[in-house]
C-alpha cells in the first residue's frame, strides 16, 4: 500500500513539474507603451481599416546599418518606415498627396517625432513617391497587411499592380496592349495633378495581399521595374 502510495505521489509531482516546463505561448503580444521625451506612445493592436493623412519625411545614409526600434537593421534600400504607434510588420500604402504616386512599405522602426509628421520613409520608399527631392511632401497612409516571424502576409481586399504613368495617354495605350497578351485584366486610370494629368498603367484585380506581391514579381522579373502594389 505504501509502495502504491509513493508511485501516485512520484506521478503527481512529475506532471507538476513538466506542466510548469512547458514551451511559452507563440501568440503575439501587445507592443508595451514607450515613452520619447514628456510623451507616451501606446502602439496599437487592431490596425484594419486604419488611414492616416499628415506629412512624410525620410531618412537615409545617416541611419543605414544601424539597429531600428523593431531590432532589425535598418536598410536604406528596402521599403521599411517608421511609425510612432502601428504595430511592427505592418504594411502601408503611402499616397504622395501631390503627385499620386503610391509606395508600399513595412513598418520596422519608431518616428518620426516632429509635430505634423506621421511617417518616416527609407530612402527606397521616398525615392518611389518622389519625396528625396523636396523632402516633405503630405501624404495618405492606408495599412494593407501584416506580417511578424510566426505568420505569413495576411490581408484581403481589391489589390492591383501599378506598371507606369504617362503624361501621353498613347504611351499608356501601347503599354495595356502589350500587357494584354499575358494579362487578363489590364486598365487605365487617370490622376490629375496639379498641372497636368497622369495615365496610369495598372494590372490585375486581385484578392489577397500576398497574391499581388507576386504578381510584381513576376513583372519585375519580366523587366517592368517600377510595378508596384495598389490597395484600391
Amino acid at each position: 500500500m505504501k509502495l502504491k502510495f509513493f508511485f501516485f505521489a512520484t506521478l503527481i509531482i512529475l506532471i507538476i513539474k513538466l506542466s510548469g516546463c512547458s514551451p511559452p505561448s507563440r501568440a503575439v503580444k501587445k507592443a508595451p507603451p514607450y515613452r520619447v521625451g514628456e510623451k507616451i506612445y501606446f502602439p496599437l493592436e487592431e490596425v484594419k481599416d486604419y488611414v492616416e493623412r499628415g506629412i512624410a519625411s525620410w531618412y537615409g545614409e545617416e541611419f543605414h546599418g544601424k539597429r531600428t526600434s523593431s531590432g532589425e537593421i535598418y536598410d536604406m534600400y528596402s521599403k521599411t518606415a517608421a511609425h510612432r504607434i502601428l504595430p511592427f510588420g505592418t504594411y502601408v500604402q503611402v499616397t504622395n498627396l501631390i503627385n499620386g504616386k503610391k509606395t508600399m512599405v513595412r513598418i520596422n522602426d519608431r518616428g518620426p517625432f516632429i509635430k505634423g509628421r506621421i511617417i518616416d520613409l527609407s530612402y527606397a520608399g521616398a525615392q518611389e513617391i518622389g519625396l528625396i527631392g523636396p523632402g516633405t511632401a503630405p501624404v495618405e497612409i492606408k495599412v494593407v497587411g501584416t506580417s511578424n516571424s510566426s505568420k505569413p502576409i495576411v490581408w484581403t481586399g481589391n489589390f492591383t499592380v501599378q506598371i507606369g504613368a504617362f503624361e501621353d495617354v498613347k504611351n499608356a495605350t501601347r503599354l495595356k496592349e502589350k500587357l494584354s497578351y499575358h494579362y487578363k485584366h489590364v486598365y487605365i486610370t487617370t490622376f490629375d495633378a496639379k498641372d497636368k494629368t497622369l495615365y496610369r498603367v495598372r494590372v490585375g484585380n486581385y484578392r489577397t495581399l500576398q497574391e499581388t506581391i507576386q504578381v510584381q514579381r513576376e513583372l519585375e522579373s519580366k523587366g517592368y521595374r517600377d510595378a508596384f502594389v495598389v490597395a484600391e
